[in-house]
């Protein structure tokens, strides 16, 4: 557990246990407020030499520490290397913010229990520094995440640090707080997300999903709406169903609600994909392909925590949360490949794939949203298709739509906040691929035409007439992502 505050001393003034020093590839010192000079002074007169000597240049991903008495208490002086800032401010920050992750792993290494850093000079960054520090607030509480619930040791000698950060005194330190109080909040709800994603199937069900939304819902004084599969046939919802029936644990289609209060307010409307386990259905996948699959909900852990955080931030639009929650499981009850079914808008849909499940799920959260919310913009999340992988690998997420301004907005933040995003064509051609001889639409697009993940992004189009749409394709980013060091193993919280 690690908890981040602003320090109320200097740098070198505060008693703590570290100092976390981020040094460039010259072994200069990111801010003015942490020079070397203040280890060399004391402690280590030739601590660049000695650095050098044992192989830390200061490049990204390099790490060392040092030890000494300081006031009579052991001390560590942790140096985590940058490397060579750029001109590309978006790719400087993620540097820092992996430069931070490696900080706070080597303080879990060395069990430190209380640490200082100062803030970077913001200059090779082109944002304000508290900026600055949401984004290295928010990927060290990242990094501090471990999925070790189900691991007894684990859980009886857990890490807790608390870590301060250093500010320039001439400043507004209530701006400041805010931005670190904004971080924590993002930060913990990823977390969260990241939690429900990792917690396994047998455990983390419909219901449990379903019950971890109403928990955010009571806590943040949410308005919330949970239903089953009476409400969905009464409602129409034939994707949802057909996925629903296969299983013996029960759907739940979440709806929760934050109302700004300014009435004129535009409505944003969020649609997480919630397959708390996708064995497939009748198509059954390849034992190679099926495990990992407690993952196809991460759309709706991310939608659930991104109104947590809605609810706590107060921002002046209302946005409303959907997460449609199944198992898509084989049984004698299930839907079959050449089923027809009617979505929630009346349009008909030939089931050519079972384990084309989330896109039917969706469809009626689409419709649901148009229905009774009539939002200015939906924006859809979802592991929808193992396609997007062969495209974007797990580095970006695919994004979707029509809405020309909407793409460069999606990808302009993605590329920010470290949620990157790539644009994918949604041209009238592929329509051709979802075209079904006996019904209105298929919901899996012909071999002949490749391109799985637009394909189905064309499925989703049909069922949103009057909204700004955009489709996001987390299968790549949701999970298993390698060489980020501030997401780790397991889910990482992609929205």
């Amino acid at each position: 557990m690690l908890s981040i505050q602003l320090a109320q001393k200097k740098f070198w003034d505060a008693p703590v246990e570290g100092y976390v020093f981020f040094l460039k590839e010259n072994l200069e010192s990111t801010t003015t407020l942490a020079p070397l000079s203040l280890v060399e002074k004391d402690f280590y007169p030739h601590l660049k030499d000695m650095l050098k000597k044992h192989t830390f240049e200061g490049k990204k991903g390099q790490a060392f520490a040092l030890s000494a008495m300081r006031n009579n208490t052991l001390v560590q002086f942790i140096f985590v290397g940058v490397g060579t800032l750029k001109d590309d401010n978006s790719t400087n920050i993620e540097t820092l913010r992996r430069a931070m992750a490696t900080a706070v792993h080597t303080l879990k290494k060395l069990s430190i229990k209380n640490a200082i850093f100062a803030l970077a000079d913001e200059t090779p960054f082109d944002i304000s520094q508290t900026e600055l520090l949401k984004h290295i607030a928010i990927a060290a509480l990242m990094s501090s995440y471990e999925f070790a619930t189900f691991k007894t040791e684990k859980k009886k000698d857990a890490w807790a640090c608390q870590l301060q950060v250093a500010i320039t005194e001439n400043v507004d330190k209530g701006v400041y707080q805010t931005a670190l109080d904004h971080a924590t909040i993002i930060g913990t709800a990823i977390n969260h997300a990241r939690l429900m994603a990792d917690t396994p199937a047998n455990i983390m069900t419909p219901t449990a999903i379903a019950a971890e939304a109403q928990k955010v819902a009571e806590q943040y004084t949410l308005k919330h709406t949970i239903f089953g599969r009476d409400k969905a046939l009464e409602l129409g919802m034939g994707g949802f169903c057909a996925v629903d029936a296969g299983s013996d644990q029960d759907g739940k289609f979440i709806v929760l609600e934050y109302k700004a209060q300014n009435g004129k307010a535009p409505t944003i409307v969020l649609c997480g994909k919630g397959v708390a386990f996708d064995t497939g259905g009748i198509n059954i996948k390849p034992s190679s392909h099926i495990s990992g699959m407690k993952f196809d909900m991460c759309g709706a852990a991310s939608v659930i925590a991104l109104m947590a955080i809605v609810a706590q931030l107060k921002p002046d639009v209302h946005v409303i949360g959907l997460a449609p929650c199944v198992e898509n499981m084989p049984s004698g009850k299930a839907s079959r490949p050449d089923d027809i079914i009617t979505c929630m808008n009346g349009k008909t849909v030939e089931i050519e794939n079972t384990d084309a499940e989330g896109r039917l799920i969706l469809a009626d959260a689409l419709c649901y949203a148009e229905k009774f919310y009539k939002p200015d913009i939906i924006i859809d999340i979802a592991t929808l298709t193992g396609a997007v992988l062969y495209g974007l690998g797990h580095f970006y997420t695919g994004v979707m739509t029509k809405d020309r301004k909407l793409a460069e907005q999606l990808t302009a933040l993605g590329k920010l906040t470290g949620d990157r995003a790539w644009e994918l064509p949604l041209d009238d051609d592929f329509k051709e691929a979802i075209k079904s001889d006996v019904a209105d639409i298929r919901n899996s697009g012909s071999p002949a035409y490749y391109a799985g993940t637009i394909t189905a992004g064309c499925f989703l189009q049909n069922f949103v007439d009057k909204a700004r749409w955009a489709h996001l394709d987390i299968a790549g980013t949701a999970h298993e992502v390698t060489g980020i060091n501030y997401v780790g193993k397991g889910a990482t919280g992609a929205s």
